[in-house]
């Protein structure tokens, strides 16, 4: 009736002009950014302004070198010097290839693996939000862009970065497909890991991590299906790729058989490369591995006391002598033993938690999927070293560099381990007992004193209005931030390798001081020699400060003969031309120090031959040494 009159009410108004509310500017707010986005952009950020920190060093060294030299040839050229050497790095070379038809210098030689760093440290934290939550992401890739290891193949000219891109874009399309798979999510997931291994082949390791990730995480046989067929997909694809390096192997044939210190060494690199930071990495990484085996024990015990005591008839309220009767001969003595019925629920519970608790995967954090970050990230950092430092022990093919891609492991781990302390930390702050603590009572009183309330700070809080304690939201972001900062600290610890890494004395050699002293010393009409023949790679990185010279034992050029440095006359050719020019014509040879006159170099039948012309047709004049190498004068006779 009420609603009735106020109809009736309402409609005895008379009726007016019509009026129109003049419209408002509606307002946009701008959308609030999601954590996982800056858990992923703000990593990739720093991992960019990092690679850029340095990037020109103003030197190459001979890995890049050849990486320049070959990229720079025609594609016939690139397909024709594939067919005898390198043909490991060829998905790269073509690459670069485009790369160097844009921009024909060091620094666009050096900025597809900062780029390829960038994502790598934004895949780590995507991982970790999914895996755990959005600051376990933050933090892991902060850890891995700040790692020294990962700044020092940032900013090098070879493949080494982009596997390690590919790698974890392939671990993080792998988590996707088991959560929700399907056959285009598992498609894209085999082409990425086929194009990760055809960059380099050691990247089929990762195939093997991943089977570990789904053996820990007890998948259905259908994932197992469509993940065998991905990687069947994969390894067809590099198969003629194993079949021709296969038969180039003797390009690493100075690689010696790994053992402990090798194994040390690629340990420092994946978790620091001082002990502090190293310390804290592996404390945190243990914390992480340990915990799932802790909350499962807890899990076991919860569900045997949850079983009722022996003699219980109700859980529910009532007069004790409803719920355990007394008998004379004293309290609880009426309690019977445990029947065998009864005994056999109680392991019935116990043995079907265990049996929950092993059928879930043990999620250390707050998961997305059936998918655990221990199950990722262990055999990620784990499974592909094992392998090749074993199969390294048959045939030497152990280096660091090869195993970049495993490094993501690492944070993911000590990250996971710091979330892990942070809670529990929490949880302990919640206790009774901690609470009970004199200092923590002593608090309140501590704050009511004179001079706490004197300070200027508590003095200020007035003026503050509205103050109120932070929200869990606040709480979350300050740890974050907190965590964030964690990991600044370790990069100051770790600063000094950071400038390292930006310095030429970090690679193997230096080229550019070696062709720059030619190029102030020698002469149009002058010659040049290069002992042995793979120095000539400094005229190749730095042709301009080779202009005019005589290349005295080139017999066809490395993009004619499809090699990394040419193919050289014979030591009665190398005479003949010799003899051919005028008396006191200057040669000056371009000689490695770390090769020439060692045992190598005088077993090198060819090269030592070249010296023993050179002595009998010429005066030796001095010398000038230079990091990378030594420009020696010698005066025809």
């Amino acid at each position: 009736m009420a609603e009735r009159g106020g109809r009736r009410a309402a409609a005895a108004v008379p009726a007016g002009p019509a009026r129109t509310a003049a419209p408002s500017p509606a307002r946009r707010r701008p959308l609030p950014v999601r954590p996982p986005v800056l858990a992923v952009a703000v990593p990739a950020a720093v991992m960019l302004v990092l690679g850029l920190w340095g990037l020109d060093r103003g030197t190459m060294w001979r890995d890049e070198s050849a990486t320049f030299q070959i990229a720079r040839r025609s594609l016939p050229e690139i397909g024709h010097a594939l067919g005898t050497v390198d043909a490991v790095h060829g998905l790269y070379y073509l690459l670069m290839h485009a790369v160097l038809a844009v921009r024909d210098d060091e620094l666009a030689l050096r900025l597809p693996s900062v780029a390829a760093s960038a994502a790598t440290a934004g895949l780590v934290a995507a991982l970790g939000c999914r895996l755990a939550r959005p600051r376990v992401g933050l933090w892991a890739g902060l850890l891995y862009a700040t790692t020294p290891f990962v700044s020092h193949y940032a900013q090098e000219a070879r493949s080494y970065a982009l596997v390690a891109a590919g790698a974890a874009l392939a671990t993080w399309l792998l988590v996707r497909a088991v959560d929700h798979g399907s056959a285009g999510r598992w498609a894209g997931y085999g082409a990425v890991a086929a194009g990760t291994a055809l960059l380099h082949e050691f990247a089929v390791l990762l195939l093997a991590a991943h089977a570990v990730t789904l053996l820990a995480s007890r998948v259905p046989w259908r994932t197992w299906r469509a993940w065998g067929c991905a990687a069947a997909g994969c390894c067809l694809a590099l198969l003629p790729l194993v079949i021709v390096s296969r038969a180039q192997s003797a390009q690493v044939s100075w690689i010696r058989t790994p053992g402990r210190r090798e194994a040390e060494a690629l340990l420092y690199a994946f978790a620091g490369p001082g002990e502090p930071v190293l310390t804290v990495t592996l404390v945190l990484a243990g914390i992480s591995l340990l915990a799932p085996v802790a909350s499962r024990g807890r899990r076991v015990l919860s569900a045997a006391r949850s079983f009722p005591r022996p003699g219980a008839t109700s859980r529910g309220p009532g007069p004790r002598s409803a719920r355990c009767p007394r008998t004379p001969d004293g309290p609880g003595a009426g309690a019977r033993p445990m029947s065998a019925s009864a005994v056999g629920e109680l392991v019935l519970r116990v043995s079907g938690a265990r049996s929950r608790a092993a059928s879930r995967p043990v999620r250390p954090l707050r998961a997305g999927g059936p998918v655990s970050l221990n199950a990722v990230a262990v055999p990620l950092a784990v499974v592909p070293p094992v392998l090749l430092f074993g199969a390294a022990q048959f045939q030497p093919l152990f280096l660091d560099r090869y195993l970049l891609f495993c490094l993501a492991g690492v944070p993911l781990l000590a990250a996971a381990g710091a979330d892990r302390v942070l809670t529990a930390l929490a949880a302990l702050k919640a206790l009774p007992a901690f609470r009970a603590l004199p200092a923590f009572r002593a608090l309140p009183a501590f704050r009511a004193l004179p001079a706490f309330r004197a300070l200027p700070a508590f003095r200020a809080l007035p003026a503050v209005p509205a103050l109120r304690p932070p929200g869990p939201r606040v709480g979350r972001r300050a740890v974050a931030v907190a965590g964030a900062l964690a990991v600044v600290a370790a990069f100051a610890c770790q600063l000094p390798a950071q400038r390292r890494e930006r310095l030429p004395v970090s690679r193997g050699d230096e080229l550019a001081p070696v062709a720059a002293l030619v190029g102030r010393l020698a002469g149009p009409g002058d010659a040049v020699l290069f002992l042995p023949l793979h120095e000539r790679r400094v005229a190749l990185a730095y042709p301009r400060d080779f202009t005019g010279l005589r290349d005295l034992t080139l017999a066809r050029s490395p993009a004619a003969s499809g090699t990394l440095f040419g193919e050289e006359v014979t030591a009665g050719a190398l005479r003949d031309r010799l003899a051919g020019l005028p008396r006191g014509s200057r040669v000056w040879v371009v000689q490695d120090t770390a090769t020439v006159g060692t045992r190598w170099f005088r077993a090198q039948r060819a090269e030592y031959a070249k010296t023993t012309v050179l002595d009998g047709l010429c005066e030796e004049g001095a010398s000038v040494f230079v990091r990378g190498g030594a420009v020696t004068l010698r005066i025809r006779r």
